[in-house]
């Protein structure tokens, strides 16, 4: 990483040049920490965007402008359906936490990344702002217990203070241990209530002692075969390799034929970076978990294993074995590229057809996130559904976030043991990039 210097700001309506050099040298510690060291790509991104705002572009900052600049994307990148930005911002938001947690816990200052948006913030650490503030040698000391202390850790207390005190150490323990019984206390009850909630719930509904859990991303490559002959590839097929041989689509002179279509899986970051979440869970710790390929993936998989899916129908085919119990049902159209979620029985107030839509800036995008039973009776099936990859990434993040999902779960009537067969419908709306969180437009509850 080659070394920059603090860029030369104006005074009127600037940064101090003091605060700029502070700003600028944390940057520099940042990059430079054991933190950082093997990811190279959140260095270019956080050095992206914390330039920007020392040099008083913050504006310019946002979702696609990151990905053209820090990822190497086309100007003309859909922001909306790439999620690389955003999947990297977490992280980006974790190990920044981490070094300030860990590896620099004494910073005065620390740099953080608010979520909604993209725009760094430097702050002093709470707490920090006093204790840099060295106290003048010939201010008094102020009574009390804590004055005491200060003043017999330098070795310089008073005779008189040091014969009167011995009932201001009893306080000081007193206190002590008070403090640390009550922090025992409310961590107990801390760690209880989180083990407890509705996300735990969800998850060892999936990670169940004794059941192998398989995740299987979204095959990319069929996607992009469907969007060359624009005809939509049933389950059988996919599970055959048929369809590979019924077209030979073309891209100018380059045929991409069966071979080329056998010898290639893809699949999205967004996809794998989720997958890499759920393996990550504590639930997760207690089972074998599996990543398979939709393409190798086979039924009898799916019947001895707990199994989670990622992406919509067109991305894994592997879904419509459990469209007859979704009310939700995600499809798109390969011929006018357009995703859509078809609502069987609307219920009063809802639309029969949510499309994605993109009007004044605003793109508005689906997804689905669906708990039911897996093929046998004892197994359990977790769906995270899209109409492209902004609806999958809404999905994805529901069960995540505490508050929107206890809220859901306390009206599907959730239980401490038990987590009913559901699915949630999900709306994203994007601008400029940056995706706020997504709202529930319905749900539903599955019967066994």
């Amino acid at each position: 990483m080659n070394s920059k210097t603090a860029p030369d700001l104006s005074p009127a309506g600037e940064e101090p040049a003091g605060v700029v050099d502070e700003r600028m040298e944390l940057l520099q510690r940042v990059l430079s920490s054991r933190t950082f060291a093997k990811s190279v790509r959140l260095m270019r991104f956080l050095e992206f965007i914390c330039l920007r705002t020392i040099e008083g572009k913050a504006r310019e900052i946002n979702e696609q402008q990151i990905g053209i600049h820090v990822f190497s994307r086309s100007p003309a990148y859909n922001a909306s359906d790439d999620s690389i930005v955003r999947t990297q911002a977490r992280l980006l938001r974790l190990r920044l936490e981490e070094y300030f947690e860990h590896e620099c816990p004494s910073s005065p200052m620390v740099v953080s990344i608010p979520k909604g948006g993209y725009v760094p913030v430097f702050e002093p650490r709470n707490g920090a702002s006093d204790a840099a503030i060295p106290t003048p040698r010939s201010s008094p000391p102020t009574a009390g217990p804590e004055a005491a202390v200060a003043v017999l850790e330098r070795g310089a207390a008073p005779a008189d203070l040091r014969r009167g005190s011995t009932w201001k150490y009893f306080a000081i323990a007193a206190g002590v241990v008070l403090l640390l019984v009550l922090g025992v206390w409310a961590t107990y009850f801390w760690l209880n209530d989180r083990n407890e909630g509705p996300s735990h719930v969800l998850w060892s509904s999936i990670f169940s002692p004794g059941r192998t859990v398989v995740i299987v991303p979204s095959d990319d490559a069929l996607v992009l075969y469907q969007e060359l002959i624009q005809t939509a590839i049933p389950l059988d097929e996919y599970l055959s390799g048929s369809y590979l041989e019924k077209f030979s689509p073309h891209i100018g002179s380059a045929a991409l034929t069966f071979d080329w279509f056998a010898a290639h899986q893809y699949t999205s970051s967004a996809d794998l970076n989720l997958a890499m979440r759920l393996g990550r869970l504590p639930e997760a710790a207690k089972v074998n978990v599996e990543t398979r390929n939709a393409r190798v993936l086979r039924i009898a998989d799916l019947k001895s294993c707990n199994v989670i899916l990622i992406g919509g129908i067109g991305a894994n085919p592997w879904v419509g074995l459990f469209a007859q119990h979704l009310n939700f049902d995600i499809n798109y159209d390969w011929k006018t590229s357009e995703g859509y979620v078809l609502n069987k029985h609307p219920a009063k107030g809802e639309s029969a057809i949510y499309r994605d839509t993109v009007s004044d800036g605003f793109r508005r995008s689906y997804g689905v996130l669906a708990l039911l039973p897996g093929i046998e009776d004892d197994g359990r099936t977790l769906l995270f559904e899209g109409t492209g990859m902004a609806g999958t990434e809404s999905a994805a993040d529901f069960p995540f976030n505490a508050n929107s999902f206890e809220s859901f779960a306390r009206q599907i009537g959730a239980t401490p043991g038990k987590m009913p067969n559901f699915e949630a419908l999900l709306e994203t709306t994007s601008v400029g990039g940056n995706a706020p969180e997504a709202r529930l437009v319905a749900y539903r509850l599955i019967k066994p």
